[in-house]
């Protein structure tokens, strides 16, 4: 358009007009606007439209870029037994773990039997599975963006210290249903790794004994008895597909049971599960018994359970701790059935507890059994994966927003006691690139916790001596403890040449990060809930500059950092509305990602990578909470650093 332009001025001109006088006088400017049109078109970055710029975008306030989210749960554990001495242990995982799911958390229960946990997860994770002694639950998460409470879950469901009732009549209209049948969560069922007390628990062996009625003596031979009320044509062995269980029908008295007796001592802690389904009434009723027997073999204390069976399998577990004068108990699968069946399958009895380093957590679930001072492990974000946290270092100053001036991967061992306090924790670091020339440092703050607290730090690399530590390796002159795990990370992650950056473009040489590990040891063991876990407060120095301190948005500043920076440049950090190290349309420095992140290729806007970011973030993370996951048109891989 130009060309022609230029050369239609160089025909010749016979006859000139008034239009022409026009044209001639507003060519100038009309060669001008081409030419800046087409200068626009030559520099326009292949980024897509400006509207997805970062700068661009229209982010809320009060969205901090948290791609995690803490949600606070409860477990209530059986009020029937003594958790004086038994803490037990209660596993939370992002899914059944004989599938999928990995553990989030462990923790010990009080000594009132209740477990309450934060648990940090992922913002898109929306239940969560929780293992116990007591049973298992799949447990609905509050959804992204609504007002989130805690939750509660309860296997204290409500047990009946009452012999069992030979009288169907009145127990056809009182049927009651039981507590933990919440809409929240249901129980899953499944065979049991640990040993089981009872034989014959998936009743693959067609041998039963019989006995009178419930109360009649019975000897410990690994045997289920039937009640004479039910008798072997009632109670017997059945075979569904490839699968064994124990049927019951409807015999002339209506009720009836199947009992088997274990040797057990007083303070045992005995717990009975068993899958329960059925069919053709809906007035049949089971229960679960434990009775406690003496040394006469009598009869003397009562745990039971009550269910209205279904046509789906659903597993029901009771839980007793033996009182004083305990020689064994019997284990009782009572019914009252008016027709149709009850099926029983997977019963499975668990008990003593042995605790050898009496910390109250059982041999079995206590990841250091002869060690009182610890016993769990937490990992963060899992035992499998790393997480990462992405700088940009020119705060207060713009930052490019390719969100790689410093990458490192993290993973967190963090080992509790059984009153889940922090002991020690051990940290995987890996440096995977410097896409800046800054030499920068990088540490965390544990919140609410005193650098006395503090006993021991080894693994770390500060060697450029501009940090003062204590003789603990906490920096000194802080409220919190500070660990720094390096002072300069072109220490950690060498320079193989090629260019500006490493590990951020594609045309230079590969630098190969290097794994390291931090150890740290309290002196004092710590709220685990209120150090603000893993992976803490963490933060880069930047160039060295002591008080230059680059955040994760909304975590506020250690005590060393020079608040004078504040509200300079781009920063619009303001103590006073709790707004930290984010700018005036409310952009971050710093993201952190549970998984080890697929960052931008040098001098690419993360938008231009990762093409949910843009919704996600200006929808304060309502949609696309997994933006930085491999899914399909989630990302532009062309625009994404390829590791080798």
């Amino acid at each position: 358009m130009l060309y022609g332009i230029i050369l239609e001025r160089r025909k010749p001109i016979k006859r000139i007009t008034e239009k022409s006088k026009n044209m001639k006088r507003i060519l100038p400017f009309v060669i001008l606007l081409s030419v800046l049109l087409f200068l626009n078109s030559c520099n326009k970055e292949n980024s897509g439209p400006d509207k997805l710029k970062v700068e661009n975008l229209n982010i809320p306030d009060g969205f901090r870029f948290e791609t995690t989210r803490d949600v606070d749960v409860s477990v209530v554990l059986p009020s029937s037994v003594d958790y004086s001495e038994f803490r037990s242990r209660v596993d939370f995982y992002s899914d059944d773990p004989a599938g999928s799911g990995y553990l989030l958390q462990s923790a010990a229960a009080d000594a009132s039997g209740k477990v309450s946990v934060t648990l940090r997860v992922p913002s898109y994770l929306k239940q969560v599975f929780v293992q116990s002694f007591a049973g298992t639950a799949l447990v609905d998460l509050p959804q992204s963006g609504t007002k989130e409470g805690g939750i509660v879950i309860d296997f204290d469901e409500p047990v009946l210290f009452d012999p069992p009732n030979e009288n169907p009549g009145e127990s056809k209209s009182a049927v009651v249903s039981p507590a933990n049948d919440n809409s929240n969560y249901v129980f899953k069922s499944g065979k049991a790794t640990i040993v089981n007390l009872v034989s014959n628990g998936d009743f693959s062996l067609n041998e039963f004994g019989l006995i009178s009625d419930w109360s009649s003596p019975m000897t410990a031979d690994e045997k289920w008895h039937v009640t004479s009320t039910l008798g072997l044509n009632h109670a017997r062995q059945h075979t569904q597909g490839a699968e064994k269980m124990l049927r019951k029908t409807s015999s002339p008295a209506r009720y009836g049971g199947v009992a088997q007796l274990i040797p057990v001592s007083p303070g045992d802690l005995i717990t009975f599960s068993a899958d329960i389904r059925g069919t053709g009434n809906q007035n049949n009723i089971t229960w679960l018994f434990l009775i406690a027997r003496n040394a006469s073999g009598n009869s003397f204390s009562f745990y039971s359970i009550i269910h209205t069976p279904t046509n789906s399998w659903t597993r029901k577990t009771i839980a007793a701790t033996m009182p004083a004068g305990t020689v064994s108990v019997q284990v009782l699968l009572w019914s009252h059935i008016f027709g149709g069946t009850i099926d029983f399958d997977n019963v499975v009895v668990t008990g003593p507890v042995t605790d050898s380093d009496g910390d109250g957590v059982d041999d079995e679930l206590d990841e250091y059994p002869d060690d009182p001072l610890r016993a769990f492990n937490v990992f963060y974000p899992n035992i499998n994966d790393f997480g990462t946290i992405a700088f940009e270092d020119l705060w207060p100053g713009k930052g490019d927003y390719d969100f790689n001036d410093l990458m490192v991967d993290y993973r967190f061992k963090q080992v509790l006691n059984a009153s889940n306090r922090l002991v020690e924790f051990y940290t995987q670091l890996s440096v995977r690139a410097i896409g800046a020339s800054l030499e920068n440092g990088f540490g965390f703050e544990i919140a609410n916790t005193s650098p006395s607290d503090i006993l021991q730090i080894t693994g770390n690399y500060i060697e450029d001596n501009y940090l003062n530590l204590n003789p603990n390796g906490t920096e000194q002159g802080q409220e919190n403890a500070v660990i720094f795990a390096f002072d300069n990370a072109f220490n950690r992650l060498a320079d193989p040449g090629g260019g500006f950056g490493i590990n951020t473009n594609p045309q230079a040489p590969y630098s190969v990060p290097d794994t390291f590990e931090l150890y740290v040891r309290l002196a004092n063991p710590v709220n685990f809930q209120a150090s603000g876990m893993a992976p803490f407060n963490p933060f880069i120095v930047v160039n060295k500059e002591r008080g230059r301190e680059v955040h994760l948005p909304g975590k506020r500043a250690t005590s060393l950092a020079n608040s004078a920076l504040f509200g300079t440049d781009f920063d619009d950090t303001d103590p006073l509305t709790g707004k930290y190290y984010q700018s005036n349309t409310n952009l971050p420095w710093a993201i952190d990602i549970p998984v080890s992140f697929e960052y931008p290729a040098e001098k690419i806007q993360i938008t231009d990578a990762y093409l949910k970011f843009a919704a996600w973030a200006e929808s304060g993370g309502i949609l696309f909470p997994d933006w930085y996951i491999e899914a399909s048109g989630y990302r532009n891989s062309g625009n994404i650093y390829p590791r080798p």
